[in-house]
């Protein structure tokens, strides 16, 4: 058996992290001959749907059970539309979770057990999304725009760019990314658009613009850069486990409490909502990014697992 246990480090004598969707590692376990893979969670950090990104992580992973010290009610929900069993409550030494587990002293939860974004304000500190630039002349020189802000969003990009907020990102310059209105933050110099791989390798990264960029700038624009590369690599192993289990994660609209107020064709970068009445999901055009899961306010939309044509 596959089972998942959210962790405070990568090894079996960590410690059960308390949190599900911003826990610092996964740990995935088969229980007959305990190896294990060890996973930096990739979401600790997002500004919202932290919660469903690991759940669809975990269902990817093909996990058939979680251990978890809590789970929210997105995460929740897509375990349940996954058939993945959820433990909560869990604490102490990993490897005793796993032990207790095996002898039978768990049982499943019957719901969430706290609030949407649950652990948001303990994430670990360091530059993230929501961090200020700095002030100067980077705006213009580097502007990758990665921008995740603006409205609804997760604050400003650099060079003025305005990322995954509401619209996907209106940004000012050249270099288009993903997205609505122009993509993830538009920018001069460094942008490179999201979901497609640089032709370039670091060497070929800019080591500063002009004469202008102190070593503080050019550090936190490399650190932009490096976070927008590492989502380009989400997004490819996304798909690359979509193609080899013939399933992916797509939004689906509950018709008993949506509303047809529009707010999830408005968030949606993918452009795969239309609102008649009630909003209305197209499966292919959908890339389960969750952003409208977590933006609408009657918490009518889940991710489920479909078949897909390779």
């Amino acid at each position: 058996m596959k089972i998942a246990v959210t962790s405070t480090g990568p090894s079996l004598d960590d410690n059960v992290e308390a949190r599900f969707g911003r826990c610092p590692y996964f740990l995935i376990i088969d229980t007959e001959t305990m190896q294990y893979e060890a996973i930096e969670n990739p979401n600790i950090a997002l500004g919202g749907g932290a919660g469903i990104q690991s759940a669809q992580l975990m269902s990817e992973k093909g996990v058939t059970t979680v251990l978890t010290g809590n789970c929210g009610p997105n995460a929740f929900n897509v375990f349940g539309q996954a058939g993945i069993q959820v433990i909560i409550g869990v604490s102490g030494v990993v490897r005793n979770a796993i032990e207790q587990f095996k002898a039978g002293a768990f049982s499943s939860a019957s719901g969430p057990s706290v609030a949407s974004h649950f652990g948001m304000n303990a994430a670990p500190a360091g530059p993230t999304p929501t961090e200020q630039p700095p002030t100067g002349s980077l705006g213009q020189g580097s502007a990758m725009a990665l921008g995740m802000g603006g409205g609804r969003g997760m604050g400003r990009g650099i060079g003025g760019g305005r990322g995954m907020g509401k619209g996907m990102g209106r940004g000012g310059g050249m270099g288009r990314g993903m997205g609505r209105g122009g993509g993830m933050g538009r920018g001069m110099g460094m942008g490179t658009p999201m979901g497609v791989p640089s032709t370039g390798s670091p060497a070929d990264f800019p080591q500063g613009v002009g004469a202008e960029m102190n070593p503080e700038q050019e550090l936190f624009a490399l650190k932009q850069q490096a976070e927008l590369l590492e989502k380009q690599k989400q997004q490819l192993n996304r798909r690359i486990t979509q193609l080899e289990s013939g399933r992916k994660a797509v939004a689906v609209v509950d018709s008993g409490k949506c509303a047809g107020c529009g707010i999830c064709a408005d968030v949606c970068p993918a452009g795969a909502i239309e609102v008649n009445e009630q909003a209305v999901v197209n499966d292919e055009a959908c890339t389960g990014c969750a952003v409208c899961v977590s933006e609408c306010p009657n918490e009518a939309i889940i991710l489920a697992q479909k078949k897909i044509s390779k």
